[in-house]
């Protein structure tokens, strides 16, 4: 009688595991592979889950002012993209790296060395609307549907799995990453970026010049981009595609460049690094 049941109850696990598969089969969409399934909600909370196991990960600089400068960029660019009303949270990772990446719901992680690349604030605010262009077009979800489809879909039904996280943030930069986003979802991201910050009065040409950085240190095999170049196109190829996005744009002479606070804060960074 026991074993009868232990038979019955895997048949009947198996036909569940089947029934999952096949509505995220179903659910997804074929092109991009997006989980047209999950709410904004669910995916907010599967983005705090991830910031949670990055913050435990990654060495932050946990200057609040540092932060808030940051974070206020972020949410005015924001509010100028497809999913206003979020808010988000901007993490300092102290290294060198001339790197950034974003998690579904809001969360922005840039690298110091980016900051003290950058000349002027417009060229970290295009940074920033890049990330935001990810978020709003919700390709991180596309990759976990694509990479985690099993795992993401049960988790969304049987509840949360505390290793979907752990696994997820582990594999960032290695194979299984979620951040290898499609060379047009890049791309597409930076044409949304100069409009973004265009509508937010900053300077989109601080893209070009983020881009030119980035280019010389690929011609000089500088290994402060190798995490960078893991998950974006060359820099050349960004920038013959992101020219024309910003050549399309009506000229304004409010557009700001820089910000008198953003060297202090280039300062501050540089106190705080370990």
């Amino acid at each position: 009688m026991i074993n009868n049941r232990i038979v019955y109850n895997k048949r009947l696990w198996i036909v569940f595991v089947f029934i999952i598969f096949f509505l995220f089969g179903c659910a997804s969409n074929p092109s991009r592979g997006k989980l047209d399934f999950v709410t904004f909600e669910e995916e907010t909370y599967l983005g705090q889950e991830l910031e949670k196991e990055s913050i435990k990960q990654l060495p932050l600089i946990r200057d609040p002012e540092i932060t808030s400068f940051f974070e206020n960029m972020a949410n005015k660019i924001g509010e100028n993209s497809e999913w206003k009303g979020l808010t988000y949270s901007v993490y300092i990772v102290d290294m060198p790296d001339y790197n950034h990446f974003s998690l579904p719901g809001g969360s922005i992680f840039i690298f110091r060395g980016l900051i003290e690349l950058a000349a002027s604030a417009n060229e970290i605010a295009l940074v920033i609307a890049h990330e935001i262009a990810h978020i709003a077009s919700r390709d991180a979800v596309d990759r976990i549907s694509e990479k985690y489809s099993f795992a993401f879909a049960a988790q969304s039904v049987m509840g949360s799995n505390p290793e979907i996280p752990k696994q997820i943030v582990a594999s960032l930069y290695s194979t299984g990453t979620i951040l290898d986003y499609p060379e047009e979802a890049e791309l597409l991201a930076d044409a949304k970026a100069v409009e973004y910050a265009w509508k937010t009065n900053y300077d989109p040409t601080g893209l070009i010049k983020v881009l030119e950085n980035i280019s010389l240190a690929e011609k000089n095999s500088s290994p402060l981009i190798k995490l960078l170049n893991y998950t974006h196109p060359l820099a050349t190829k960004r920038f013959k595609a992101v020219q024309p996005e910003i050549a399309r744009l009506i000229d304004k002479n409010d557009l700001i460049k820089d910000l008198p606070e953003f060297n202090r804060i280039k300062k501050l960074l540089n106190n705080s690094k370990k």
